[in-house]
């Protein structure tokens, strides 16, 4: 028998492995994080703690040309769920 989690995901992620950088926060400095799973509607990041992730924020992936404004959705302390608001 499997106990594994139902998928309530709307879209199909993609596993991905780029660096990124989180733009909006109470400093003003970015914040790096690597992005690890990409979907249609949202992404997984993965930040190094301690660090002060902003409710809404503009992340950019520099090796992509790629800006996208979104929504944290969850967080684990280090993995950061958020879905595309734009």
């Amino acid at each position: 028998m499997s106990h594994r989690i139902p998928e309530r995901r709307s879209c199909q992620r993609y596993p991905a492995c780029m660096e990124g950088w989180i733009a909006g926060g109470t400093t003003g400095e970015p914040i790096e994080c690597m992005v690890w799973d990409l979907s249609e509607a949202g992404v997984r990041l993965v930040v190094t703690p301690p660090a002060d992730v902003p409710l809404e924020f503009e992340l950019r992936i520099p090796s992509e040309g790629a800006k996208a404004n979104v929504r944290l959705i969850w967080t684990t302390g280090i993995h950061y769920g958020a879905r595309f608001t734009d």
